[in-house]
């Protein structure tokens, strides 16, 4: 079935190439009040003329100036409203293509009568992308309606989520880092994907894509950052939203949210709180086959998680009070916990030389329960309107606790039972970060924006694990995995950047950032295991080119760092068998990548490459035998290089008023190179991958989305991937008499996403087969509605602290 399902993509992008290059037009004009002055942010909206329903939108600039872009050939009116001003609509416009249409000067009428406010609707793309990041439209998504913002990310163009491994990479790269609001998540990235897993996407605004970050986000996460926007709400009053979600797979799965939001005048509080509760069942298996003293050992294993039981709740609390003119003091508080339980059952066969010798039944009992506390100070002041300063002040403190029971059954060829082990597995991490940072940014002139700021990171990690196993005379401690692990590691930075409008076409932006590092993991047996102090410069640089109105040329470059998570550094042990477990690696270097990037856009097409070049890049979840103990260990480690060369293509496309489509096509080629036992091991592979949303407007209410995401085999260090893909389809009704919105969906129809990795090379001394089944077709029915005021203040159309409060806050 894969087979067909990339040529049918290709297919389908050439007609929509073809599509999307055919004659566009733009409409401009100039919008007076009647004594001839400039109306700034007045509303252009282009409507269809049968139903006046809303095609496409600009506001107008400071000047009173407005172009609308890339508008299909047809028939449509123009509407000028402005609060205070009467509304004016415009006579048939055709537009046939070629030149683009001026409307020339409209003057609109002060209007006797006050407003209330105008309400504005409009329906965003599922994808946008911009210069340096694509958007991932949440809350325009049929399909996600009721999933999980994880599950929301496994469907994102290039982007590719390791939920064994815990790891997030986009564009061929790990080192993910995932911001909330703009905030850095300063817990591990496996930490952060179980979070991920229990946030509810109803409570989610967009995703944020960002593969080339300027200097002064921080140089950690040398494949970029994940931005999750939570829903906002501007207006004064009270206002919010609720969701309510049930679904079942093999299992039951529910869910809801609430956010709410109340603002007067200098002061608001906001608060957010979600709920997930997910059932599931998993499946994985491991396969091996190893040459040891002399002896071919072949080992089979099959691990049923039935079920899985996941609950995660979500809390965020805070308030922004205006103390005076030019100032703003937030406060924020969150609080997140995950619960997750298992009771696995694996089933081992092992032979030697094709006969069976043993068969072995493991049970296998996990708690896996984390809590995050994080506590926000932020004050924002305006020196002037062009010079802004901010200090951000974070304290966060992370614990989780993850025992594991192992109760295992040995039995002979003839199925006889010989032996009986019990294993029990204590961790306990707990982790605190201090975080400081103060930004400043000057408007020089028209044309230069000049950006600087320091900050600190200051955090703690303890790691206790233990492990014991029952003998006659009680449980015993084994030393190789008993101990205490303590890691402080300090970071200290500083940046400045500069942003240059050369003329009315041209831009770039030039940022430097350095970062010094004091890193320090022990134990109290054995002290400084790992010391390290090292600072290294961070620059970048961005080039746009504006060639005409449809046509612009980008170029960026940045160096990047991925530091060893603390999860990746301290040992920790869960057994898939008797003989093979994952662990941490002490040993485990940070790595550095360099990066350029090219795109260019036309019309709302873009294509863009990129090259990167990542030094001693951190590879998870590399499975290899111990010669010793002829053991399977997986962990993370070091490669000597990853390269990566990657073309990427995003198409949306308009078919007619009731169909878009958007196409998102990466293809990549990558080569690994790593040693191992003295031998050189080079992994090179092509594959590309490819999401699409195909989205139907049935009727005014009436919406239907059909969603699909296909990638090709890969690699990853010594391992290689194989294909999978997954198809979703939904439909949704909004109910626009309460300003709600229902939706029922089916993902994973196929039942097809399943991660098969496998390793064969000679040079690792053992051939390797991994299975894991972590999702489940699921159908979910989502209920959404806003609540309180939805109008726009005409105090919204103000540059006040609107826009910087989104980012400032969250």
């Amino acid at each position: 079935m894969y087979k067909k399902i990339p040529f049918l993509a290709i297919v389908l992008c050439i007609t929509a190439i073809f599509s999307q290059f055919s004659a566009q037009s733009s409409i401009k004009g100039n919008v007076f009040d009647t004594n001839g002055n400039p109306l700034p942010f007045a509303n252009v909206l282009l409507q269809n003329p049968t139903n006046k329903s809303l095609v496409k939108g600009e506001i107008t600039d400071l000047d009173g100036n407005f172009i609308i872009k890339n508008i299909i050939p047809d028939v449509y009116t123009i509407s000028i409203t402005m609060i205070g001003y009467s509304e004016h609509t415009s006579a048939l416009i055709h537009i046939s293509g070629g030149e683009p249409y001026d409307l020339g000067s409209v003057n609109l009428a002060v209007n006797a009568v006050e407003l209330e406010g105008v309400e504005i609707r409009a329906k965003k793309p599922l994808f946008e992308q911009s210069i340096d990041r694509m958007i991932v439209n949440v809350a325009n998504s049929v399909t996600s309606a009721g999933s999980n913002v994880l599950e929301v990310l496994e469907r994102s163009p290039g982007v590719i989520v390791d939920r064994l491994n815990g790891s997030i990479s986009m564009a061929g790269k790990n080192g993910v880092v995932v911001m909330i609001n703009g905030k850095i998540s300063r817990m591990s990235t496996d930490a952060v994907v179980q979070m991920m897993e229990g946030m509810n996407a109803d409570n989610i605004e967009k995703i944020e894509l960002i593969t080339t970050p300027p200097a002064n986000f921080d140089a950690e996460g040398n494949a970029g950052f994940i931005n999750i926007v939570l829903k906002q709400n501007l207006d004064e009053g009270v206002n919010g939203s609720y969701s309510l979600n049930a679904g079942y797979g093999i299992h039951e799965k529910f869910g809801g949210s609430i956010n709410v939001n109340y603002r007067k005048k200098i002061i608001n509080f906001y608060g957010e709180y979600s709920y997930a509760n997910n059932r599931s069942i998993q499946k994985f298996s491991n396969y091996r086959k190893v040459v040891f003293q002399g002896n071919l050992t072949e080992t089979n294993s099959i691990s049923d998680r039935d079920p899985t039981s996941t609950v995660n709740h979500n809390l965020r609390l805070g308030a922004d009070l205006q103390i005076g003119t030019k100032t703003i003091l937030g406060f924020l508080g969150t609080w997140s916990q995950r619960d997750w339980t298992m009771d696995a059952m694996n089933d081992i066969s092992i032979l030697e030389s094709g006969v069976l010798i043993n068969t072995l039944d493991m049970r296998i009992g996990e708690l896996n329960l984390w809590n995050n506390y994080l506590g926000n100070i932020n004050l924002q002041h305006q020196f002037t309107k062009k010079e802004t300063f901010n200090i951000d002040l974070d304290y966060a403190f992370y614990h989780q606790d993850q025992p594991n029971d192992y109760d295992i059954k040995f039995y002979n060829e003839n199925g006889i039972l010989e032996q009986e082990q019990q294993i029990r597995v204590g961790k306990e991490t707990p982790i605190q970060f201090l975080v400081g940072k103060a930004d400043y940014t000057n408007h020089i002139g028209e044309k230069m924006i000049f950006e600087t700021g320091i900050k600190g990171a200051f955090s703690s990690f303890d790691n206790n694990i233990s492990l014991e196993m029952l003998e006659t005379q009680g449980w015993v401690n084994d030393p190789d995995f008993t101990a205490e692990y303590t890691l402080n590691e300090d970071i200290v930075a500083s940046y400045a950047a500069l942003t240059l409008q050369l003329n009315k076409d041209t831009d770039i932006k030039i940022g430097l950032r350095y970062e010094h590092t004091e890193s320090n993991l022990g134990t109290i047996q054995e002290p400084d295991i790992v010391d390290r102090t090292y600072g290294d410069i961070f620059p970048s640089f961005y080039f746009s080119k504006t060639l005409s109105d449809n046509n612009k040329l980008q170029f960026s470059y940045s160096r990047r760092i991925n530091r060893p998570s603390f999860t990746q550094l301290a040992p920790f042990i869960f057994f898939h068998d008797p003989n093979a477990y994952f662990t941490g690696n002490i040993a485990l270097q940070p790595s550095i990548t360099d990066a350029v990037k090219a795109a260019y856009r036309f019309n709302t097409v873009l294509f863009s490459l990129q090259y990167s070049f990542e030094d001693e890049a951190i590879s998870r979840g590399q499975p290899f035998i111990d010669p010793v103990s002829n053991k399977q260990v997986n962990s993370s480690v070091n490669l000597d290089f990853s390269k990566v060369v990657s073309a990427s293509l995003s198409l949306p496309v308009q078919v007619t008023d009731w169909w878009d489509m958007q196409y998102n096509i990466i293809v990549l080629w990558k080569q690994d190179k790593t040693r191992f036992e003295g031998d050189i091991i080079t992994n090179e592979q092509k594959s590309y991958r490819v999401n699409s949303v195909q989205s139907f407007k049935l009727s005014r209410d009436f919406t239907l989305e059909l969603s699909g995401n296909y990638r090709s085999s890969g690699i990853n260090g010594f391992v290689k991937s194989k294909a999978t893909g997954a198809l979703n389809i939904g439909i949704q009704k909004k109910l626009s008499n309460n300003n709600g919105r229902l939706s029922l969906n089916v993902n994973d129809i196929l039942n097809t996403f399943k991660i098969n990795i496998f390793a064969d090379d000679p040079s690792i001394g053992f051939e390797y087969r991994g299975g894991f089944h972590f999702s489940e077709r699921s159908v979910r029915l989502s209920y959404t509605r806003s609540f309180g005021s939805n109008k726009i203040k005409e105090k919204r159309k103000r540059q006040t602290s609107s826009e910087e409060e989104q980012r400032r806050v969250n």
